[in-house]
């Protein structure tokens, strides 16, 4: 009957093993959190940066094949171009005759523009030359910018952290 009894015992974990076993994995855990909101939040910044790109070549290819000018601005909730330099959290393609599409991004990410509006020209040889410098407002992830040169095309760049603000 000893032999029994002890048997049972040992089949179980007594609350000391549980507690260092959740200590253990508590400090997993707690190591893992910084580098995970990091990766959220510098994937948060690379899905605004390609939305904004395919919004600039869709424009362009709009402006082109429907030969008529169209502009991309950052803009605020109500669908007002903003500033250049004023940083916003959605953007939008408009058209000299009213038409609208606006875009809003990811939460905690913004958009500056140097110049604002950028410009189309429907004749496929024109635009505005400009940056839009996509910014994590709570800098954790490194900026990015797109680069419109004067032909319309776009290229992605690394931005400096100083051109947050």
């Amino acid at each position: 009957m000893t032999a029994m009894s002890k048997s049972i015992r040992r089949r179980g974990m007594t609350l000391i093993e549980l507690c260092f076993g959740l200590a253990i994995v508590a400090v997993i855990a707690g190591l893992a959190v910084p580098g995970l909101q990091s990766s959220l939040r510098a994937a948060a910044v690379r899905s605004a940066t390609f939305e904004l790109l395919a919004g600039l070549q869709r424009a362009r290819g709009t402006s082109i094949l429907e030969s008529r000018a169209l502009n991309l601005c950052p803009s605020d909730a109500a669908g007002h171009c903003v500033a250049a330099g004023v940083s916003s959290a959605h953007w939008q393609v408009a058209s000299p005759d009213g038409g609208r599409a606006g875009h809003a991004l990811p939460a905690g990410v913004v958009v500056r523009a140097t110049r604002s509006p950028l410009w189309f020209s429907p004749d496929a040889l024109g635009a505005t030359t400009g940056t839009l410098t996509i910014c994590d407002e709570r800098r954790v992830a490194p900026p990015r910018a797109i680069v419109l040169s004067l032909s319309g095309r776009a290229r992605l760049e690394s931005a400096p952290a100083e051109a947050c603000g």
